[in-house]
């Protein structure tokens, strides 16, 4: 499967931004042209220049860059404060107010559901401070454009809202039955790509360990395979209850877990596997009403730059080789601190 292919939603984004950008551009300069010279409103006519040079900008911008969150903020805001503005100079007869209702759909569109809401949320309240501060809405009833206004608006952020976060949801689903190890809920081989190729931009201070469980075929013929599974589940989680925030941890055989520590140090990196392994080795499982004793070795290397994911893998995989070689229940780590070998045997 094509990694990109998992960053459906960004891509989505970054060309509806593209081509909203584009478009905006050009009607705000259209705009501009109208207030500068036909309707006499110099600052919101200024604003739209400003605003129709910047889009054209972004337009360029994401042409060569990655997408960034400051982008599509931006212009949303740049974007929602002319419409009010607008709304509030100008007469309600130029039907401004109208651009109201295109907002929220491009709110969600850009910035999903959190961002949607409060962009819409503070829309609402901004153009109906604009639209009652005026002294006259003619030719139209004050009640009769309040109501219709009121719910169009609602009707089409409702929609919106539902239908991003439906999208969301439905997105979330196939990321996690595409990335997702259906066993341990561990990352897969898949995710484990992923995680290296695009989330870890920065691999300074990377540390890479792979994990395999000792004797584990021995638990499978005594006790079963499903009790094999949920010792399996249960490594999961001891891993998982050992890592910080930056570290991350992948099912990459039967019994075998790559785990990634970035941004750390190599004291930090060996504690955590030293950590792992003797939380493996003294919790005692009891599945089914059955007493499972496992013990792990670990191989820990450090990441020195333009490696390859297979290529650190094979190294870290290298270690723990030498850690079962060597008897076993113990992390073997290529440079520990202050030179000396972590080689800890139970």
């Amino acid at each position: 499967m094509d990694i990109a292919a998992l960053n459906s939603t960004l891509a989505l984004r970054s060309r509806v931004l593209k081509w909203m950008c584009l478009c905006l551009g050009v009607l705000s300069g259209i705009f501009a042209v109208f207030n500068l010279l036909i309707n006499d409103f110099l600052i919101l006519g200024a604003l739209e220049v400003v605003f129709s040079v910047y889009c054209f900008g972004i337009y360029f911008y994401i042409t060569k860059h990655v997408f960034k969150l400051w982008q599509p903020v931006s212009i949303c805001t740049f974007v929602s404060l002319l419409v009010v503005l607008g709304s509030y100079l100008s007469s309600v007869y130029n039907a401004l107010f109208v651009w109201t209702l295109v907002l929220p759909v491009l709110y969600y569109l850009l910035l999903g559901k959190l961002w949607g809401f409060g962009l819409s949320m503070s829309l609402a309240l901004l153009q109906a401070i604009a639209l009652i501060t005026k002294e006259s809405v003619a030719p139209y009833s004050p009640s009769n454009l309040g109501l219709n206004l009121a719910f169009s608006y609602v009707t089409i952020w409702v929609i919106a809202h539902v239908f991003e976060t439906s999208r969301a949801s439905f997105s979330k689903r196939l990321e996690d039955l595409a990335m997702l190890d259906p066993l341990t809920g561990a990352g897969n081989r898949l995710a484990m790509n992923q995680y290296f190729e695009i989330e870890l931009s920065d691999k300074e201070n990377l540390y890479t360990m792979v994990m395999d469980l000792d004797f584990f075929k021995k638990v499978n013929d005594e006790f079963g395979h499903a009790i094999g599974d949920s010792v399996l589940i249960e490594v999961t989680k001891i891993i998982k209850s050992q890592l910080t925030k930056e570290g991350a941890v992948f099912r990459i055989g039967g019994e075998e877990f790559a785990i990634f520590v970035a941004h750390s140090s190599a004291s930090e990196a060996a504690n955590i596997a030293e950590n792992i392994r003797h939380t493996i080795e003294n919790n005692k499982l009891i599945i089914a009403e059955q007493l499972v004793s496992i013990t792990a070795s670990i191989g820990v290397i450090a990441y020195s730059g333009n490696e390859t994911l297979k290529q650190t893998i094979k190294a870290a995989d290298d270690r723990l080789y030498q850690a079962k070689n060597n008897g076993r229940n113990q992390v073997v780590f290529n440079d520990p601190p202050q030179g000396k070998q972590l080689n800890q045997a139970s």
